[in-house]
């Protein structure tokens, strides 16, 4: 009687495990195996199905033993640019930066090893992490990464995306490519890298395609150059016509994203250009 209590215990306890953290034990027959999963972060081997945005048969090039260190330096060559949308005015990009901080870099580097020493070629890594914003509220990046072609994969499905909602929240650690409606960024390729057209479909209906980056990794032990979005800085503000810059001031003036002091003192400053 008290083994089949602590049986039942076991199970319970298994299956709470899967519904907070999605780590369903089997599908379609194979295990998936949670390498690392909590309810802030997770990095979870699972099999390639008909489901996944990966095509069933599609061999990779897996397990691949690739050091921490280098799996390191493949996550922190990720290069995102914002893409912000104002209620008022045209969007415009912000500059090219890092999309994990360096806690995350450290976190995946030692995960994402591990992951792949064990990955076969008829599966894939999933990811998610969360992190707080300065508003409060918890911001979320998901996707999967794969190894094919001697190139790693990277699949973002969602970055940096401010989530609210509990069942949003769940659904992404169940499945970390399910993608949240609306793209508010782009990836930002560097050298030895490149963006992939035509990414297969998004598991969120509302999002029809997933962004995704290869990066070549026998040349992660050789010193390379900082990624092209470093070298090529964006284009600076007085390359544009002084109509345009004008232009620019007022919009942020006007959605209050400056002050009037703010304004003021940028406008005479382009003004005594001329």
């Amino acid at each position: 009687m008290k083994n089949r209590a602590v049986r039942c215990q076991a199970a319970a306890v298994l299956a709470g495990c899967m519904l907070l953290f999605g780590c369903s034990p089997l599908e379609k027959g194979r295990e998936q195996t949670c390498v690392s999963c909590d309810d802030q972060r997770l990095v979870r081997i699972v099999p390639v199905t008909k489901d996944s945005a990966l095509e069933p048969g599609q061999r990779l090039q897996q397990p691949l033993d690739l050091t921490q260190t280098e799996w390191e330096a493949a996550v922190r060559s990720v290069m995102v640019r914002r893409i912000h949308r104002p209620m008022l005015g045209p969007s415009y990009q912000g500059a090219a930066e890092p999309a994990f901080s360096e806690e995350e870099v450290r976190y995946l580097g030692a995960s994402l090893r591990r992951a792949f020493q064990q990955a076969t070629a008829q599966e894939q890594v999933l990811f998610a992490l969360a992190r707080p914003s300065e508003a409060g509220v918890e911001q979320v990046t998901s996707g999967a990464w794969f190894v094919e072609a001697d190139r790693i994969h990277l699949r973002l499905a969602n970055c940096w995306v401010a989530v609210t909602m509990p069942s949003i929240r769940k659904q992404i650690w169940i499945d970390p490519l399910f993608a949240q409606a609306g793209t508010f960024y782009e990836l930002v390729p560097g050298e030895r890298q490149k963006l992939v057209a035509g990414s297969r479909e998004s598991r969120n209906p509302f999002r029809t395609e997933l962004v995704e980056l290869t990066i070549e990794y026998p040349a992660l032990s050789a010193p390379s150059s900082p990624p092209a979005s470093s070298t090529r800085p964006e284009q600076p503000s007085d390359s544009r016509s002084l109509e345009e810059q004008l232009g620019l001031l007022k919009r942020l003036h006007e959605q209050e994203l400056i002050t009037e002091e703010e304004y003021q003192a940028k406008k005479r400053q382009l003004l005594d250009r001329l």
